[in-house]
C-alpha cells in the first residue's frame, strides 16, 4: 500500500439553505442566517475528504469565511493528506484573517481522507473509546415559557435525556424562565443546561450560577466573557455547578492549559470546526484528561460539523454529552446520511471509513452562494 494521498483538487462551497429557520440566540439579535462552509479535497489516488465550518450572520448569509479559506488553498496542492500532523502544522502558519475557523475544515478533510485510505472510522484511528454517547438537544430562542415547554416535550418524545436552553440573555427575563422550566420538568428524568452566550456581567453570572446550582441543573455555559477570568474563577469556586466557557474564544492548546491551570473552567468547551480541526481537538481531550476534567463537545451545526466532533469525542472517555441542534432538519441540507439521537438518548458513530458522511454534491452546488475550485 502506498502511504501517499496527494491533494490535486480543492473545491470550496458557501452553502445557504434558504428553507431553514433563521433563528437568533438572544433578544437583541436579528434572525441569524447560517452558512455551511464546505471543503472538498480530492487526491491523486481517487479519494476525497470533506470538512466544514458554520458561520452565522444577521441580515444575510456569510461569504467572508469562504473568501478566507480560498486564500489558504493554493499551497495545499501537492501536499500528502495522510501526514495530518505535518499538514496541520503547515496550515497554522498560513496568513488569513479568517483565523482558525477558516483553517479547521482542511484539517478535518485530511483526516477524512486518511480514514478512507486505511478503511477505518476516524474515532477508531484516534483510539476508539466507545461507539455511542449521550446527547442533548440545543434549543433555539423562544419568546414565551409555553414555547419552551412544548419544545422540551418534543425533545423528550424524540429520545433526548438532556436539553440546553438558549435563552433571552436578559437576566431579568431569564430568571423566571429558568424557574418555570425547572418547575415544569422537575422529576421527569431530564438534565437541564443553560447558555447565556456571554451576555451577563459578573454579578449576574454569579447570581444565575447560584440559582442553577440550587435547582440542580447540569451545567452553565458562557455566563460572561471568556476573558473575564476572575468571574469564572469565582463561579467555579463558589458553586458546585459545572461551569463551561463559550467555546469560541479561547481555542489554542496554550489557552486551554492556562484556563484549567488557573481553575477557570469545570470542563473544556471545544469544537473541531472552530479550534483548528481534529488534530488540536484530539490534543485538547488529552489536556482536559490530564487535569481530571471532561471535554464537552460543542457541535452545533451541519452534518459534517457534527461528524467531525462526534468522532473525536468517541475516541475518548472524558466527555459526557454530545450537542445536537434540534429540530434536525435545519442543519441537514446536502447530507445523504445524517446523525440523530436514538430513542434511548444516545448518538452513534457514523458508519463507514473516515467521517462516514456522504454529500449530495449536486445539492451543494445548487445552494451555493459562492464557490471556488483550485486544482493542479
Amino acid at each position: 500500500m502506498s502511504y501517499e494521498s496527494t491533494i490535486k483538487r480543492i473545491e470550496l462551497y458557501a452553502v445557504a439553505d434558504r428553507k431553514a429557520d433563521p433563528v437568533p440566540w438572544a433578544d437583541d439579535q436579528e434572525p441569524l442566517f447560517y452558512t455551511n462552509n464546505i471543503v472538498r479535497l480530492i487526491t491523486e489516488d481517487g479519494l476525497e475528504g470533506v470538512g466544514a465550518t458554520i458561520s452565522y450572520t444577521e441580515e444575510d448569509f456569510d461569504k467572508c469565511i469562504l473568501e478566507a479559506m480560498k486564500s489558504v488553498t493554493p499551497g495545499m496542492i501537492g501536499k500528502n493528506a495522510l501526514m495530518t500532523e505535518q499538514f496541520h502544522t503547515w496550515l497554522q502558519g498560513r496568513c488569513t484573517w479568517g483565523g482558525l475557523t477558516a483553517k479547521s475544515p482542511f484539517d478535518i478533510a485530511a483526516w477524512d481522507i486518511k480514514g478512507k485510505k486505511f478503511g477505518m472510522p476516524i474515532y477508531m484511528m484516534l483510539g476508539g473509546a466507545r461507539n455511542k454517547m449521550l446527547s442533548y438537544a440545543s434549543t433555539p430562542l423562544f419568546h414565551s415559557h409555553e414555547e419552551y415547554f412544548d419544545f422540551i416535550e418534543r425533545c423528550i418524545e424524540e429520545g433526548f435525556t438532556a436539553v440546553k436552553l438558549h435563552c433571552h440573555c436578559v437576566y431579568e427575563k431569564d430568571v423566571p424562565l429558568v424557574k418555570a422550566v425547572d418547575e415544569k420538568f422537575k422529576g421527569r428524568g431530564i438534565e437541564l443546561m443553560l447558555d447565556t452566550a456571554m451576555y451577563y456581567n459578573g454579578e449576574q453570572s454569579l447570581k444565575m450560577a447560584k440559582l442553577l446550582d440550587e435547582l440542580g441543573w447540569y451545567w452553565y455555559e458562557a455566563p460572561c466573557s471568556d476573558y473575564d477570568f476572575k468571574t469564572y474563577q469565582k463561579l467555579v469556586k463558589e458553586t458546585n455547578l459545572e461551569i463551561s466557557s463559550h467555546g469560541n474564544c479561547m481555542l489554542t492548546l496554550q489557552e486551554v492549559e492556562f484556563a484549567l491551570a488557573n481553575d477557570m473552567w469545570s470542563d473544556v468547551r471545544q469544537d473541531a470546526t472552530v479550534c483548528g480541526g481534529i488534530t488540536p481537538l484530539n490534543k485538547c481531550f488529552a489536556i482536559a484528561e490530564a487535569h481530571g476534567k471532561p471535554l464537552e463537545i460543542q457541535s452545533w451545526g451541519y452534518t459534517i460539523t457534527q461528524a467531525a466532533n462526534l468522532h473525536v469525542a468517541l475516541a475518548h472517555n472524558n466527555g459526557v454529552y454530545f450537542e445536537q441542534a434540534f429540530p434536525y432538519e435545519n442543519f441537514e441540507y446536502g447530507a445523504k446520511n445524517v446523525i440523530r439521537t436514538d430513542k434511548d438518548g444516545f448518538v452513534h458513530a457514523p458508519k463507514g471509513a473516515g467521517l462516514g458522511v456522504e454529500m449530495d454534491w449536486a445539492a451543494v452546488r445548487d445552494a451555493s452562494i459562492l464557490s471556488f475550485t483550485i486544482e493542479k
